[in-house]
């Protein structure tokens, strides 16, 4: 979604963050808002 965001001209926000369980990312839109993505693994309360 952020590479989208990105060629549609928005602007990366910050680095992707991987920590293995947990994937992060964020761009800016034309209008300035910033969007946070998080995908999380396993189910709530899972050590998986």
């Amino acid at each position: 979604m952020v590479h989208e965001a990105v060629a549609a001209g928005g602007a990366s926000y910050n680095d992707p963050q991987d920590h293995g369980f947990m994937y992060g990312h964020g761009f800016q839109d034309l209008d300035g808002h910033i969007w946070e993505l998080v995908h999380m693994t396993g189910a709530p309360g899972s050590t998986a």
